[in-house]
């Protein structure tokens, strides 16, 4: 199978290797899972909160940016290249939403810059979507109590303390640089295919 890099991934295969041109150890770690076909994820409580309150976490955005109504995409897209699927396609972004754990994790986003990973994937949905402009969106949602033996809330803070976003704009060149790059992966999964 011709390999291509999920949005959500494009991270792991983006850092530079200690030489030029080669790709980093985090990268051919990802190339070789993927051979194996081992990349399970392995859910934890995070990822299943923001499961559990995704549609409600769109609905707060949708809110709170001003665009009244916002559904859930289930369309994914795939080119030769890249393959994903973003959260929220609007006439003119796309929109992934993340559902932080708690305040802390959600004040941590307020004071560190846009997570590298992130913005990455936002740059992948980008081209595929065909959109000039991407947001990221962090909103502190009740953590339901199938996670704890209650529900922890978190609705009844002002609505500005409970959420931050992040605009990014389409950058050409970095979209053209991860289709390099997974041209790269697959020679190099070529060279491991041999080996293995």
């Amino acid at each position: 199978n011709d390999f291509k890099i999920r949005c959500s991934a494009i991270g792991k295969i983006m850092g530079n290797g200690k030489v030029k041109g080669e790709l980093s150890q985090t990268c051919k770690s990802y190339l070789e899972e993927w051979y194996a076909n081992d990349n399970e994820d392995f859910g934890s409580k995070y990822t299943r909160k923001g499961n559990e309150v995704e549609n409600d976490l769109i609905d707060f955005m949708a809110e709170v940016l001003g665009f009244g109504m916002a559904e859930k995409n289930k369309e994914g897209r795939s080119d030769e290249f890249i393959q994903g699927e973003c959260d929220v396609v609007m006439p003119n972004c796309v929109i992934d939403v993340k559902a932080p754990w708690n305040r802390k994790t959600l004040f941590e986003k307020v004071i560190e810059p846009i997570d590298k990973d992130y913005e990455w994937q936002l740059q992948g949905y980008m081209h595929l979507y065909v959109k000039d402009e991407a947001i990221l969106f962090y909103g502190l949602m009740n953590t339901p109590e199938t996670e704890y033996s209650e529900e922890v809330i978190y609705e009844d803070m002002p609505v500005d303390e409970r959420w931050v976003a992040y605009h990014i704009k389409r950058d050409q060149e970095r979209i053209n640089s991860i289709i390099e790059r997974v041209k790269l992966c697959r020679e190099y999964l070529v060279k491991y295919d041999l080996e293995v």
